[in-house]
């Protein structure tokens, strides 16, 4: 038994009292179940269920074995309906568990042939979402202890308590990207850009990664001068892939050439950052592909970048004429979550705030929830 699910089936039993559990499957229960999906169970899973089949933990309910509405098979036949697969396809989730949030805790049977490799994602049925949060059955089992003997459990949720959630996620399974980005986004809320950059940038050195952890923390690297870190994010971004990747990555080969090259040129050593353009001349689709080229141009001659494009119809902040008070309505907006980094780094009307001011100190301010 690993030790994440005995420290999981010790806390359940040590709180069975307060807990609502059904009895324990039985084997041919259990076997009726494999039978019906062609297929074993993660033993992990398949050990739980003999110590209680399905019932209400703190992370969510447990699903029961079964065919019936409410247990794994049917689970699993509804999936295949929205995905319009068929029920026996071997690839198909395998969920386990529906979180208060709505979402299905589910193993990934398409990573691999051996059950008790699967990883577990986190399925959104209304929107089809699916995103890798656990490695590991046992690195679930360990998250959802270390959460449930924390002296967070059962706290109001707040910025820090989501901090500390994500912290302790990242000390279970140092290599899922998921958890890295939680937090990614709670530091760059506390106001610790540096540190958020960071997180994002180890949550895009996963495997698999979240594609779109590298744009954000290019957008903070420019944004706070770090040169080493947005030459990291920006050639990630600019490796070759098919147009569909950029969707995942929530930007365009021309929002990233934007943005890296104001930074690339006050490095003073810009050859290195013109072969990445190329790259993201090669990837720009028709109707970007001229502008990235400009970019580049200008990168190898020196000579002025094309102007940006303005990102909505009328600037979000209008400028003024004293620039400090601009300045100070830019800062307020973007505490107020209305002015993002695409604002500070592509909004064409904030160029003479870029040239004055370090609009990097807007992220170092705290924003709770």
């Amino acid at each position: 038994m690993h030790r994440g699910v005995r420290q999981f089936l010790k806390w359940v039993g040590a709180n069975r009292a307060t807990l609502t559990l059904n009895p324990p499957a039985s084997n041919a229960e259990l076997r009726a179940l494999e039978q019906t999906l062609g297929g074993p169970l993660p033993s992990d899973l398949r050990l739980i269920l003999t110590r209680f089949n399905g019932g209400d933990l703190p992370v969510g309910k447990m699903l029961p074995v079964g065919l019936e509405p409410g247990t794994i098979g049917a689970a699993v036949r509804d999936y295949a309906e929205a995905v319009k697969k068929d029920f026996l396809d071997p690839e198909l989730l395998l969920p386990f568990c529906e979180t208060a949030e709505g979402s299905l805790l589910a193993f990934d049977r398409s990573a691999g042939p051996v059950s008790d490799t699967w990883p577990i994602v986190d399925y959104y049925p209304d929107t089809g979402e699916e995103r890798m949060i656990h490695r590991t059955m046992d690195g679930w089992c360990q998250t959802c202890v270390s959460e449930w003997e924390s002296s967070d459990f059962g706290a109001e949720f707040t910025l820090d308590v989501y901090l500390r959630k994500g912290e302790r996620h990242v000390s279970v399974e140092p290599d899922v990207a998921t958890a890295y980005a939680s937090v990614a986004h709670a530091r760059k809320r506390a106001g610790m850009p540096e540190e958020s950059m960071r997180a994002y940038l180890a949550a895009a050195r996963c495997v698999p990664p979240l594609p779109w952890c590298d744009w954000e923390a290019l957008k903070i690297a420019v944004l706070i001068d770090k040169r080493a870190e947005a030459y990291e994010a920006s050639s990630r971004l600019a490796a070759r892939a098919p147009s569909a990747a950029w969707e995942k990555r929530e930007t365009s080969p021309l929002w990233v050439a934007q943005v890296v090259a104001p930074l690339a040129r006050r490095t003073g050593s810009p050859s290195r950052w013109v072969r990445m353009l190329s790259q993201l001349e090669e990837a720009a689709p028709d109707d970007e592909r001229d502008d990235v080229h400009a970019i580049r141009v200008a990168m190898e001659t020196g000579g002025p970048f094309p102007p940006l494009d303005p990102l909505r119809e009328e600037p979000i902040v209008p400028p003024m004429e004293d620039l400090d008070a601009w300045f100070e309505a830019v800062r307020r907006s973007y505490h107020a979550g209305v002015l993002r980094d695409e604002d500070l780094l592509l909004e064409p009307s904030m160029a003479p705030l870029r040239e004055r001011y370090p609009l990097g100190d807007c992220l170092r301010a705290r924003r709770d929830f």
